[in-house]
């Protein structure tokens, strides 16, 4: 069924195609393994890893290792490179390549002895470029650090409300659940409008969407400013775009919402939507509460009651959208 409407606001010419019994796929609030894992592994980096001595071992590169080691030139210590528990980890880079290379595979309380030029690799060893430095480095320890394993002891320790780890991962599951059914209207209205939309015939007035995507830009920024304390050409900076590519955004958006505001009125006038009577006591309760805060005496009041009118129509045909088009499930 299609319907025609004569739209002057924001709009040269609109046809809203079917628009009931589209069957669109409900937005999934249903725990996904990988979804619960991610949940697992936040709480398991809230932990402090495990450090696990290595004693005979070979050293690998990503342990950890402490040293004392001195260097020197021609049997001259560098005061450069002299230290005592010094620690890294190998394959840093960060850290002198050669440390890593001739550590490697050895073990705990060895020393180890070698020869090395300094290169061109760190600024901080600059004056040193080029110089053949003799290194001895004393292994004082070595260990590698472990993720914590999520037993049940440990889970009681981080949530007093569960005892086991089957009852942590329950615990998650239905905290992510209540999420995502949080934002579920939000996202199925969002499927919904936009079947709609590839099934209507429509063309913006430029002008019309040109002011209100200028309208959408000013409100912006005066709510970063309000609301945030930043003015937007910091905003623009953190975000690395330029003015014009975020009034382009605002152009989509306002694009958008005159569609959506369309599709509603146009469903309201095809389906005889009306007010209810409790609908019509919301809106007039609202309306008294904007008057009763209303400082500007000059604000048409019969103008505004119209709007909130208007708005609880839309809400009305938004649900009943939903109801016609969302798959049965």
């Amino acid at each position: 069924m299609a319907v025609n409407i004569d739209v002057r606001d924001g709009m040269k010419q609109f046809e809203l195609g079917q628009y009931k019994g589209l069957n669109v796929d409900r937005f999934d609030v249903s725990v996904k393994e990988e979804e619960l894992n991610e949940a697992l592994n936040y709480v398991k980096k809230s932990l402090d890893e495990i450090q696990i001595e290595k004693n005979n071992e070979p050293i690998e590169t990503g342990d950890y290792v402490i040293v004392n080691f001195e260097g020197t030139e021609n049997g001259k210590t560098v005061p450069k490179f002299r230290e005592r528990g010094f620690k890294f980890r190998l394959g840093d880079e960060n850290v002198l390549q050669e440390f890593s290379a001739n550590l490697l595979s050895k073990k705990m309380g060895e020393t180890v002895i070698f020869e090395t030029t300094i290169q061109p690799v760190l600024l901080e060893y600059q004056a040193l470029w080029g110089i053949q430095i003799t290194f001895s480095v004393e292994i004082v320890k070595v260990y590698h650090m472990k993720e914590p394993e999520l037993t049940d002891d440990i889970v009681r320790e981080i949530d007093p409300r569960v005892k086991t780890l089957q009852e942590l991962k329950e615990l998650l599951a239905t905290e992510i659940n209540q999420e995502k059914k949080a934002i579920a209207r939000a996202a199925n209205i969002e499927k919904v409008f936009q079947a709609l939309a590839d099934g209507s015939k429509y063309e913006f007035d430029e002008g019309t969407l040109k002011q209100a995507a200028e309208n959408l830009y000013r409100k912006f920024a005066e709510e970063l400013k309000a609301i945030h304390d930043m003015e937007l050409i910091h905003y623009l900076m953190q975000r690395k775009i330029t003015a014009d590519e975020l009034l382009t955004e605002c152009k989509e958006e306002a694009a958008k919402i005159i569609l959506g505001e369309r599709i509603l009125d146009v469903v309201i006038q095809a389906e005889g939507i009306q007010l209810t009577g409790e609908e019509m006591k919301q809106a007039k309760e609202q309306f008294k509460k904007r008057k009763s805060q209303q400082d500007d005496q000059k604000v048409d009041l019969v103008r505004e009651l119209k709007q909130l009118e208007t708005q609880q129509l839309r809400r009305t045909a938004m649900d009943f959208l939903l109801e016609a088009n969302l798959a049965k499930g």
